[in-house]
């Protein structure tokens, strides 16, 4: 009788261990899908930004950006006063940009010729209906700037 008690203890026991690792795997896999469709999903709607014309708030004043597949300019007063730049997109939403001209009179010569040909990344951190927040790095993964980009909507 006492073996046939310690058995049946051993078949509780065991189906108490199943029933919690049982829950368990079922909390990971409710909590972790949702985070990685929503990461998923939020992806996915840097694309839109890929092309277009976008504004933002720089310390000079307003930026409207041309962006189209393969290059971007930046103007600061359009058309004469720029900063034109190649883009390739190595993810959704991280972008490698390398500065190829730069037209702007409130720049250095020395300013102009230290950024020329740099590479620098556009991270595209959050998406909204109307724009993004971004960060840029430099090849070393250094923060240079973060800021609001919104949709242009306004005539060049």
């Amino acid at each position: 009788m006492k073996k046939e008690i310690g058995i049946m203890k051993d078949i509780f026991c065991r189906q108490i261990k199943w029933n919690l690792h049982s829950n368990r795997l079922l909390l990971f896999v409710l909590f972790i899908f949702p985070a990685y469709n929503f990461a998923l999903n939020n992806n996915n709607q840097c694309d839109r930004f890929h092309v277009g014309t976008f504004i933002y708030e720089s310390k000079v004043g307003k930026i409207i950006i041309i962006r189209k597949e393969k290059e971007e300019i930046d103007y600061r007063e359009y058309p004469n006063h720029f900063i034109r730049q190649s883009v390739k997109w190595i993810s959704s939403c991280t972008a490698e940009i390398k500065t190829l001209e730069m037209n702007d009179p409130i720049l250095s010569p020395e300013s102009i010729n230290r950024s020329l040909n740099t590479t620098s990344y556009l991270h595209i951190l959050e998406t909204y209906p109307d724009g993004y927040l971004y960060k840029t790095t430099n090849r070393k993964g250094e923060s240079d700037s973060y800021g609001k980009v919104q949709l242009y909507k306004g005539s060049l």
